[in-house]
């Protein structure tokens, strides 16, 4: 991409036109045009494409980065711009920059203010071309890149008078007509209706006109670069989901929420998928194929560059590893290449060990001691040992919980606020990572936070608000015993307020039946001060530092009465739900935000957060719960090099690992693979698809190895079911790659 022009001039308004044979203005300022300059995008997480005709020389994709010791140096890709620019021995004055054109005879010039640093030229062009009153409908499309545009520009600072801006927007210009929008609020709403309470098959909203209309504009290179997409592509998208299939969201999330050097690669990458769909041969005619196409001279046209992968080295450590992790996740959070992790003193190199890396860090992350989600001392659900990857650990050491992981509400002043708070920093970088570099992890996030973390109060808003974001009903899903009880206080409000306003009742009838009023708590009938409860709460577990927190000014001393429960519940939920909550979700953000926006994930949210979020979870877990059956593993893996379909030691491997547990199931995914989970679908979508080889040499007393990057598995050919069942869990639950 490139935009050629230079911008001469020494004061006032100046601007760039087209070739003027160095004419005067009517200012008297020289305008000039130079052939030879080319302004270019630099984008740093590209590099040149791969050009395999003979004699050409490759930059390697792979690159050894070194992580510096003090990380705010060298934290932002802004240091890459930063050395590309000129060097200014005085500062700078700020600039205004507008574009005017078209510059043709019989049209009105129009002029566009570039009030957005994010935006590119293309952006702006668009805009501008939409705005100009053109003689014929058609012309707006068909001259866009006829005119010549001027580039006007001068100080912010200037009193002189601005140039006459159009004040329409492009969501302005493509804003839905009432009926249209009328529409399509009637249609969510039925989605709404149907999906949550008559359990409808959701895919019947989905419109395929409107679908083929959202994958035309994204099958353009120029528009997806520079994201330049027409606005209704979000508004349809964010705002009304239920018209797109999950599949066709998850598209427009990878090619448009990364930036540029991302959506550059998603559309390559898109472009030999659809080129081998179409060849509609096997995989292997039609990667053959595709490299006889890669070898024409016309292969750079749609070639623009490769992502590049900084690999970085880090010890396996247990004490070391998640200190030097934070330090990683600092250091690489808004650079656009792909993370490698490579272990210091393994052999392990590529996808395996980045795999594990994530996967150590998704346990890590889940540890009890950092005092980070809602955790209680007696839950049955940590009464046993758990290995998340770093070996059989003490019940309790990790948090599992049946409604999944949700933070911590603590005092909004305390010391260890301000810790827990740094640590969602580091952890919204490194579930940003996750959903950028494509990358699944066993981490049972809760619906409630999903809920919040997809929430435009969260995402959008400059003054982060989480009231009104969640209700009762999530509080007991993430926190039972407090949730439930509350929830029996709310419904003892609802009867108390039906008998206060039921007309009948004199005074004292009225009193009376208040009085006998019950609360329900696990089958027992009680009163609300029965209960003895004050307006101060204790922590639910031990690991948190603070003792008991006061919801009102002296509310240790102050009962929970019928007079006042209303205002316990309203105190109790803001508590758990938001305040208690809110620095360390704004710390989230904005660790999230460092690697791209979080307002990105609303394309995850489909309903106003009133069903579960399987596309967020998705995304970041895939099938959390890995099944497959006998007719999966022979159909949808590849016996080679000495196994065929029909071969006893490949039989003897499917039953192996159809008799596997869940468990079992997820360490053996770990350990071909890299990952504990399978992607969406399940084996029929694990790519490259899990090879068994028969490794030679090898009998009885051998145990498997794998290459995790290709998912290659090298099986010796056991004698029996129950040897290859030994030594194949066995190799599972083997640490670091010496098996790989």
């Amino acid at each position: 991409m490139g935009e050629a022009g230079r911008l001469i001039g020494d004061r006032g308004l100046r601007a760039s036109t087209s070739p003027s044979n160095n004419k005067q203005n009517r200012g008297g300022v020289s305008r000039n045009w130079d052939d030879e300059f080319v302004l270019k995008h630099q984008l740093p997480a590209l590099i040149p494409a791969f050009d395999p005709r003979p004699g050409r020389t490759n930059v390697n994709q792979i690159q050894d980065v070194d992580l510096p010791e003090d990380i705010s140096e060298s934290r932002s890709e802004a240091a890459f711009l930063s050395a590309c620019s000129v060097p200014h021995t005085e500062e700078v004055p700020k600039l205004r920059l507008y574009l005017q054109g078209p510059n043709l005879t019989n049209i009105s010039n129009v002029t566009i203010e570039l009030d957005d640093n994010d935006r590119c030229i293309f952006f702006y062009l668009q805009q501008l071309v939409q705005n100009v009153e053109w003689g014929q409908k058609n012309e707006r499309t068909r001259r866009i890149w006829e005119p010549t545009y001027t580039l006007i520009y001068r100080n912010a600072c200037d009193n002189d008078e601005l140039p006459q801006t159009v004040n329409k927007t492009v969501a302005e210009m493509n804003g839905f007509p009432e009926n249209v929008a009328n529409t399509l609020v009637v249609l969510s709403n039925l989605y709404q209706i149907g999906a949550m309470k008559y359990e409808m098959a959701t895919d019947i909203f989905v419109s395929e006109k409107l679908t083929q209309k959202l994958m035309q504009e994204l099958a353009d290179p120029l528009i997806v670069s520079a994201r330049a997409l027409p606005s209704w592509c979000d508004e349809l998208v964010f705002k009304y989901p239920c018209l797109f299939s999950v599949e066709t969201r998850t598209n427009y999330f990878r090619a448009t929420a990364f930036g540029t050097s991302r959506s550059i690669v998603w559309l390559q990458t898109r472009h030999d998928q659809m080129l081998e769909q179409s060849r509609g041969a096997t995989s292997t005619a039609a990667v053959s194929n595709l490299t006889g196409t890669r070898r024409d001279d016309n292969y750079p046209e749609f070639r623009i560059g490769r992502i590049k992968h900084e690999r970085i080295k880090v010890p396996r450590d247990d004490e070391q590893l998640f200190e030097y992790a934070v330090r990683l996740l600092e250091f690489h959070a808004s650079r656009k290449a792909v993370l490698e992790v490579e272990y210091i003193d393994e052999e392990g190199t590529g996808l395996g060990p980045t795999l594990e890396f994530y996967a150590l860090m998704a346990a890590e992350f889940q540890r009890k001691d950092l005092a980070m989600w809602i955790c209680d001392d007696m839950d049955t659900d940590q009464m046993e040992g758990l290995d998340l990857g770093e070996g059989m650990k003490p019940p309790g050491y990790y948090i599992r919980r049946t409604g999944g992981l949700f933070p911590a509400s603590l005092p909004i002043s305390s010391a260890e606020n301000s810790r827990v708070s740094q640590l969602f920093r580091i952890f919204g970088i490194f579930l940003a990572k996750v959903l950028q570099d494509g990358r699944l992890l066993d981490l049972p996030l809760s619906q409630p936070f999903l809920k919040i973390i997809t929430n435009p109060q969260l995402t959008e808003e400059d003054t982060v608000d989480l009231n009104g974001v969640l209700n009762l009903n999530d509080l007991e899903e993430v926190y039972p015993v407090k949730g439930r009880i509350l929830k029996e206080l709310a419904a003892y409000i609802v009867r108390k307020r039906s008998i206060e306003a039921d007309n009948r009742f004199d005074p004292d009838t009225r009193r009376r039946k208040i009085e006998q009023l019950k609360l329900n708590i696990n089958g027992s009938e009680c009163t609300v001060e029965d209960l003895s409860l004050t307006f101060c709460v204790n922590p639910s577990s031990t690991i948190f530092s603070y003792k008991q927190m006061e919801l009102i000014e002296n509310g240790t001393n102050i009962d929970v009465t019928a007079n006042n429960v209303e205002l316990y519940i309203a105190a109790c939920t803001d508590f758990y739900l938001s305040s208690g909550i809110l620095n360390q979700l704004k710390a989230f953000r904005e660790g999230f935000d460092l690697v791209f926006p979080l307002r990105n994930l609303r394309i995850c949210n489909p309903l106003r957060f009133q069903i579960k979020l399987v596309d967020l979870q998705t995304l970041l877990s895939g099938d959390q719960c890995p099944e497959w059956t006998r007719e999966d593993i022979i159909s949808f893996t590849e016996p080679k090099l000495g196994y065929t379909k029909e071969s006893p030691g490949f039989l003897r491997f499917v039953d192996v690992l159809v008799g596997m547990n869940a468990c079992e199931r997820k360490s053996f995914l770990q350990f071909t693979t890299g990952c504990s989970s399978l992607p969406p679908g399940g084996l029929a979508n694990l790519h490259p698809r899990l090879t068994i080889v028969r490794k030679v040499d090898s009998g009885d007393g051998s145990y498997p190895s794998v290459n995790t990057c290709v998912h290659y598995l090298k099986l010796p050919d056991y004698s029996s079911t129950e040897i290859m069942r030994e030594r194949l869990l066995t190799a599972t639950n083997e640490k670091g790659f010496h098996l790989n």
